[in-house]
């Protein structure tokens, strides 16, 4: 059906997206069979859905790749695939990065049969049964890396079974709390142990890294306190800080949507109640005089972006879908996101510590804006947001020394 350029053509114009996931998946076993050349070396496949779970498993990557291994990475999200192929022409992190096959039988079977991969590293929650299921027949070692299962999870009810089938591939579930190593072991698993997230130590080494943008620079010169939206993912992110932009119009703000496809463009510039421009528009000489917004549509600079924040607000926590909060907290500003936090166990404790703080309507944000406000609330927020990382800094070694045993 997509096959037609009718229908890519509908589908870029309608659903870029998906779009690029049609694309991605064409003659996509020809590509990966002619980029595996057979170099002698052993190969570490590591899977991830987007780039937000890639950040977990890249300090991996970085400690395990040597002169006599290599590592390829696939993605099931083009905004992932996409963001890592432009970092890696310049950083070399990977050795090869594809869309994932999709997951049939046949599809499964060719691709093990191209990569041959000695280990396998998925990310958090990436659970697809044709490849579990040919990877255990293969024995292949096979590894589940910052696992979060609540008391909730659907993997504890019946209709979880499917999944907890295939489960018998993972040689280890790296977990990030005992209350998932607990319910792991309710349903016959007691090959898990706690450790800690390796997406704390890509975040350290990101805000150490030296990083100019020269637009954003240009933006933010000035004594103007800057308010940095991260992963604006739906209609209650964006009402949410499109209210604090009207109420706080001595405050610039940069505006990072999680899709940056024209109609979520259009969305977005529309609601803001001041004017913005968006980055691919301006360049290091543009006049902002005038300007309170400036949208960020380029992938895959977000984590070094809120640098430049005196607060930010992370969006996805009015879906099941948080964004990176440790993104943030890692600069050591006050944080803020939606009510939806089950899923994760970092966003609970920077509540807990008071670093973060849930919001559910444009007046909470509003509220909890006003409470840090002030300069000596912020440097209060940045002592306790400094401890709070290092406690949670070193757990790489800890996951790739249970890779390599």
């Amino acid at each position: 059906m997509w096959g037609s350029e009718r229908c890519q053509r509908w589908l870029q114009k309608k659903h870029l997206k998906a779009y690029r996931f049609v694309m991605g998946q064409q003659n996509l076993l020809s590509t990966i069979r002619c980029e595996m050349v057979d170099d002698g070396r052993e190969v570490y496949w590591f899977h991830a859905a987007s780039y937000g779970e890639y950040n977990v498993i890249r300090p991996i990557i970085r400690t395990l790749r040597n002169e006599k291994r290599r590592c390829i990475v696939t993605f099931f999200s083009s905004s992932g695939y996409i963001a890592l192929m432009n970092e890696n022409e310049k950083s070399h992190e990977v050795d090869n990065i594809f869309y994932l096959p999709l997951d049939t039988k046949s599809n499964v079977k060719e691709f093990l049969d191209i990569v041959k991969p000695s280990k396998v590293i998925f990310a958090i929650s990436e659970y697809w049964v044709n490849y579990l299921s040919e990877l255990h027949r293969r024995k292949i070692p096979t590894y589940l890396v910052s696992m979060l299962v609540a008391d909730s999870s659907y993997l504890l009810k019946w209709y979880g079974y499917p999944i907890r089938k295939v489960f018998k591939v993972f040689t280890k579930f790296m977990v990030l709390d005992e209350r998932s190593k607990e319910n792991l072991a309710k349903i016959g698993f007691n090959n898990a142990e706690v450790i800690g997230d390796p997406l704390f130590d890509n975040a350290i080494r990101i805000a150490k890294e030296p990083y100019q943008n020269a637009i954003i620079e240009t933006f933010c010169a000035g004594n103007t306190p800057i308010f940095v939206a991260g992963s604006v993912s739906d209609a209650n992110d964006l009402s949410l800080v499109s209210s604090l932009i009207e109420h706080e119009q001595g405050v610039k703000f940069l505006i990072v949507p999680h899709e940056i496809d024209a109609v979520t463009l259009h969305e977005v510039q529309e609601k803001i109640p001041a004017k913005s421009l968006l980055y691919t528009e301006c360049t290091a000489d543009t006049d902002f005089t005038d300007v309170q917004v400036l949208v960020v549509n380029i992938l895959g600079s977000l984590s070094r972006i809120y640098r430049y924040g005196n607060w930010a607000y992370v969006g996805g926590g009015f879906t099941a879908y948080l964004h990176s909060v440790i993104e943030p907290a890692v600069y050591g500003i006050p944080v803020a996101f939606g009510p939806r936090i089950e899923r994760k166990t970092t966003p609970k404790e920077m509540v807990r510590r008071g670093i973060g703080a849930i919001v559910t309507t444009p007046e909470g944000l509003c509220y909890w804006f006003n409470q840090v406000r002030e300069v000596r609330e912020q440097e209060d927020v940045k002592s306790r947001a400094t401890a709070f990382i290092e406690a949670n800094a070193n757990f790489t070694q800890k996951v790739c020394a249970n890779i390599e045993q």
